[in-house]
């Protein structure tokens, strides 16, 4: 995305159709501070890991530096999933898939309320007898967003090319390859999440395998363990709800385990012992992009003068925070212009 003497600049996202790499193409172009916006792309969004996310709010398996930025990215995120709701709600629609959902978490240590609680529309401790004390030591009970993704990216993508964002659907080997084949590119946004270890050689980047469950069932409401030995979820949402899960790191196998699948089950009817079998319709592995911390940067220039942003490693919170994180791209893109 390169910057131009005019008040208009052009910027270009490149390797990021996902929930990440639309959010920052979306948030660039509404800003009307960039002439145009280019997604170059290999995969359509129903290819990306955020299409087999379980799609809910909830800062997971993901680390930013400073720290306290991740609480803000997903304040900022929760804010603007909250107004798409809202709007679907008051127009009688459900056409971003987005809603939200009561959760309830099962924890096996008692821990301090989290800096984003405050920010939710509700939130409480669970009390004596709402879980089992023999297992957990406490809870808490909150409102957040979710997502069927299979909705709510075709509608962000849609959404995009409303508000005039190109899409190019190509495998690039560089990022210098958005730069050659332009030229007036001036900012170029690397959303490129696990490909970042070959698109910019970033070895840091580190796959977490997530299996993932979907059955026909509506437990009603969310519940999760946050046991990191025996990660178990239930996420209802409007399309299926989702039952997870694992999270190996540095696995790559994206075949279904049945090992993992009845471990999964098993993990979930200790959380909803209603749990029907019968109703199980399918499973379905992602590769979460792991990083020590979330890269989100501006790096050395590229030829011809363009600036390069990363913007990629978000973990298990790609939904959470990446509204937020594109708000910080755009920043970046601004300070770069």
């Amino acid at each position: 995305m390169r910057a131009r003497s005019s008040s208009r600049t052009r910027p270009e996202s490149t390797r990021g159709a996902g929930v990440v790499g639309l959010h920052c193409a979306l948030a660039l172009i509404e800003s009307g501070k960039f002439s145009s916006v280019r997604v170059v792309a290999e995969k359509t969004n129903e290819g990306t890991t955020s299409a087999v996310a379980a799609a809910f709010w909830y800062p997971f398996l993901t680390k930013t530096s400073p720290e306290e930025m991740s609480d803000r990215w997903a304040i900022e995120s929760l804010r603007w999933y909250e107004e798409v709701e809202r709007s679907d709600r008051e127009a009688k629609t459900q056409s971003s898939g987005v809603e939200i959902r009561r959760f309830k978490f099962y924890l096996r240590e008692q821990k301090e309320k989290p800096a984003w609680a405050a920010a939710l529309m509700h939130h409480r401790e669970l009390e004596v007898g709402e879980y089992d004390e023999s297992r957990y030591a406490g809870g808490f009970e909150f409102d957040a967003p979710v997502a069927a993704m299979s909705t709510f990216l075709p509608w962000l993508l849609e959404r995009c090319e409303r508000a005039g964002v190109q899409f190019d659907w190509r495998k690039i080997s560089s990022v210098e390859d958005v730069v050659r084949d332009s030229d007036d590119v001036g900012v170029v946004v690397n959303c490129a999440g696990l490909g970042a270890r070959e698109l910019v050689n970033d070895q840091e980047v580190v796959p977490i395998r997530g299996q993932v469950l979907y059955t026909t069932q509506d437990c009603g409401q969310g519940y999760f363990d946050d046991n990191p030995e025996r990660l178990g979820y239930i996420i209802p949402r409007r399309d299926v709800t989702v039952l997870g899960g694992t999270a190996t790191r540095g696995d790559e196998r994206t075949e279904v385990d049945e090992g993992d699948t009845a471990s999964i089950f098993e993990k979930c009817q200790d959380l909803f012992p209603e749990l029907d079998a019968s109703k199980i319709i399918g499973a379905n592995v992602g590769l979460r992009p792991s990083r020590n911390v979330v890269r989100c940067e501006l790096d050395e220039p590229l030829s011809r003068g363009a600036r390069l942003i990363h913007c990629y490693g978000h973990g298990g919170a790609g939904m959470t925070l990446a509204r937020g994180s594109a708000l910080e791209v755009l920043r970046l893109a601004l300070e770069a212009a």
